[in-house]
């Protein structure tokens, strides 16, 4: 199992958020690989990145503002320092 890491802000009245991880679920479908997608809220990242070790892959959320911009940086600054493949929207 794939895991893909969405770093934003959930929020289900958002058409972008869900469309998001519906989209990320149909791709591992449509490739034969389950993925499990979480959401992880910046502000969880704002002091410590240790909650991103684990993930293959990591998704910038679309359609935010985020709680805790700086969090998302780290979570960016997380992906890129430990090579791993990173989507922003």
């Amino acid at each position: 199992m794939v895991r893909i890491g969405v770093i934003g802000d959930y929020d289900e009245t958002k058409p972008t958020h869900r469309a998001t991880s519906r989209a990320l679920i149909q791709a591992g479908e449509a490739l034969g690989e389950p993925l499990q997608v979480t959401w992880i809220r910046t502000a969880a990242l704002g002091q410590d990145t240790a909650a991103l070790a684990g993930y293959n892959a990591f998704v910038g959320s679309p359609g935010s503002p985020y709680v805790d911009f700086q969090g998302a940086l780290a979570g960016i600054r997380y992906a890129r320092e430990q090579r791993q493949p990173f989507l922003g929207t």
